[in-house]
């Protein structure tokens, strides 16, 4: 796997990746509206990057997360990643994580973007959808930024870090993806 944009590289996680992947996952405003709790310890890094480091396509039924990495300096900034439904090739969901250093540079939506080309034009995805906690501000805004249909409200539906939270979802469909970008692939 390996995309890239003017200042990103998509691409699978590498042995190097570990000691920044687990810094970022255990910074309490990262952790925050994720699944994962902290402390995130080395092993489950290891583990976690092993299970995906060689998928090279997303798979239905799995997550596919692949490592953000800044082009000029191969520093690992976040990862990215998919999971295709079970029952529909054709659709699947994102997710995203920055390290909180690399927030608002623009490096989400560029890498956001990139990753929805692949699936929308070199996968042939027909929908992707998306969630995100309602007081995740930043994630929420750069979906409806890029194109993204708030399409639900589930309030306390999300069992998360021993409590429950609500959540926006969002879809996009192929061809509203076409016409928003009047071109292929935007990596």
């Amino acid at each position: 796997m390996f995309l890239h944009t003017k200042r990103l590289i998509l691409r699978n996680f590498a042995e190097e990746d570990i000691d920044v992947f687990v810094v970022y996952r255990n910074e309490p405003e990262v952790a925050k509206f994720q699944s994962w709790n902290i402390p995130y310890t080395r092993a489950q890094a290891e583990k976690y990057t092993a299970s995906i480091k060689d998928m090279h396509a997303p798979k239905q039924g799995d997550w596919l997360q692949i490592a953000i990495v800044l082009k000029d300096f191969n520093e690992l900034i976040g990862d990215i990643g998919c999971f295709v439904k079970p029952e529909d090739a054709r659709q699947a969901t994102i997710g995203f994580t920055l390290a909180s250093k690399y927030w608002r540079m623009g490096y989400a939506s560029e890498a956001v973007l990139c990753w929805l080309g692949y699936l929308f034009d070199d996968l042939d995805m027909h929908r992707v959808t998306a969630d995100c906690d309602v007081e995740n501000t930043a994630s929420f805004r750069l979906l409806e930024k890029i194109g993204f249909r708030r399409e639900a409200h589930f309030v306390e539906g999300y069992p998360v870090h021993g409590g429950y939270a609500s959540e926006y979802h969002y879809g996009l469909l192929q061809r509203e993806w076409r016409a928003m970008t009047g071109r292929g692939n935007a990596c």
